[in-house]
This record gives structure tokens, C-alpha cells and sequence, in this order.
């Protein structure tokens, strides 16, 4: 978790396929360029400045919105 409560995966984007999507706390989140690509209070993954897949909420924590925390299982959907 980073101080914006967005949660680094550990997952490399370019591993991924396009169109992947995550599932993590019971939600499955669609991959997005950037924030404004989603509207406020969503959740969405994306491809991080490391390259990482990173979970976030426009205008909004992941940690607190989406119940996440370190050791949060996740999935890979395609």
C-alpha cells in the first residue's frame, strides 16, 4: 500500500494480456490508462510508473474503499 492507499500488486503490466482483469476483496476491476479514464469512487487497476499492476479508486483509497490490505489474495481473470 502507498500513502495514497493504492495497492502495488507486485504483478508486471506488460505480463499481463489487455484486456486482464483483476479480482481482489470480491470485486473484479478492469484495467484503465489513467484516473480520469474511470468516473469518481471507481475502482480500476493500472499499469504503474514501475510497470507494476497497481489497484486504485479515483478519488478514493483502495486500502479503505475496497477493504484491501497487505496479503489480500488476488486474481487474474482474462
Amino acid at each position: 500500500m502507498d500513502h495514497f492507499g493504492n495497492a502495488m500488486t507486485g504483478l508486471r503490466a506488460a505480463m499481463l494480456p489487455p484486456n486482464a482483469r483483476l479480482a481482489a476483496a470480491g470485486r473484479v476491476l478492469e484495467r484503465e490508462r489513467t484516473f480520469s479514464d474511470r468516473p469518481p469512487g471507481s475502482a480500476f487497476w493500472y499499469e504503474n510508473s514501475n510497470g507494476l499492476a497497481e489497484i486504485a479508486v479515483n478519488q478514493g483509497r483502495a486500502d479503505r474503499d475496497l477493504g484491501l490490505s497487505i496479503g489480500i489474495p488476488l486474481e487474474i481473470v482474462a
